[in-house]
C-alpha cells in the first residue's frame, strides 16, 4: 500500500503513558482508603441505574479512613496542598457491596448437582509471564484453590 498520498500520522507520537508509580488508595472489603498522607484526593464514582444517564458523584478522601464504594467504576484525582506536584487521574474498577444483589443470592436455591465454576482470565498476559510476574498468585491458585491452568495448546 502506498502511503505517500495519505495524511499518515505516526502512532509513536500519540502513545499513552502508564503512571503505575502512583497508588494513592487501598481497596478492601468494599471500601477505599487513602494511604498517602498530606495530599488531597477525590474519588469520582460513575453511578447509574438501568438505562439512566451516568452521574458523577465526587467524594473527598480522608487519609487512613474507610469510605464505602458507591459503584464498581471510579477515578481518583489527587494534588498536594501547595499545588506544586501534579498526580495523574487514576481509573479503578472494583466490586462494591450491592444489597439488592446479596438479597437475590440469598433467595437462590442451590441444587446438589450444580457446579461451582469460576473462570479467571488474564488475556493480555501469557501463561509463562503470569508465572514469572505473579508467582505468589500462581502458587495460591494452583496449590490452595486447586485451580486448573489452561495451557492454550491444542494437541
Amino acid at each position: 500500500m502506498n502511503l505517500e498520498g495519505l495524511n499518515y500520522v505516526s502512532t509513536k507520537k500519540y502513545r499513552s503513558k502508564c503512571h503505575t508509580w502512583f497508588h494513592p488508595i487501598e481497596i478492601r472489603n468494599h471500601h477505599i482508603r487513602l494511604v498517602i498522607p498530606n495530599i488531597n484526593c477525590d474519588a469520582i464514582f460513575y453511578v447509574s441505574q438501568g438505562d439512566r444517564a451516568v452521574q458523577k458523584v465526587p467524594i473527598h478522601l480522608v487519609y487512613n479512613f474507610d469510605i464505602p464504594l458507591l459503584n464498581d467504576h471510579f477515578t481518583v484525582q489527587c494534588e498536594d496542598p501547595d499545588r506544586q506536584k501534579f498526580y495523574p487521574k487514576v481509573p479503578y474498577a472494583s466490586i462494591h457491596f450491592n444489597t439488592k444483589t446479596r438479597q437475590r443470592l440469598a433467595q437462590f436455591q442451590k441444587q446438589n448437582d450444580d457446579y461451582d465454576v469460576l473462570v479467571l482470565g488474564f488475556d493480555s498476559i501469557s501463561n509463562l509471564q503470569f508465572q514469572r510476574m505473579l508467582p505468589e498468585s500462581y502458587e495460591y491458585l494452583t496449590k490452595n484453590l486447586g485451580s486448573t491452568i489452561l495451557q492454550g495448546r491444542f494437541k
